[in-house]
């Protein structure tokens, strides 16, 4: 079994990307607004499930990489708003987990570097 299975921010990162899914399945296109998003945050659990399997210096790289998605996703997801996409309390919501997500790589970094 992976490594990434026993860290609490992937199973968080699986959980954001199918509430992304769910929010941008009846989403009206916006460009490339919703592919984005998805990708962003597939990207998010990728990286951190990546850099689990990695060395300290090439995991922090994998979960640094993580930690800009989740930011792109929160940023992609305050735009969906902005652009009346998406309601203020769902954007609300997942700006919540966006946050914890990137305390919890930050931690996962400091571990990593800390431990190498």
């Amino acid at each position: 079994m992976a490594k990434s299975t026993n860290l609490r921010v992937w199973h968080q990162a699986r959980e954001l990307l199918k509430l992304i899914s769910a929010v941008t399945a009846d989403m009206r296109a916006e460009g490339d607004l919703i592919s984005q998003m998805r990708r962003a945050a597939i990207s998010i659990a990728s990286n951190i499930a990546e850099g689990a399997e990695r060395s300290d210096r090439d995991g922090c790289r994998l979960f640094t990489i993580a930690l800009g998605s989740n930011a792109e996703v929160e940023t992609q997801i305050i735009i969906a708003g902005d652009l009346g996409l998406i309601d203020d309390a769902t954007v609300a919501t997942i700006v919540d987990r966006t946050d914890h997500i990137g305390k919890m790589i930050r931690k996962l970094i400091q571990y990593r570097q800390a431990s190498g």
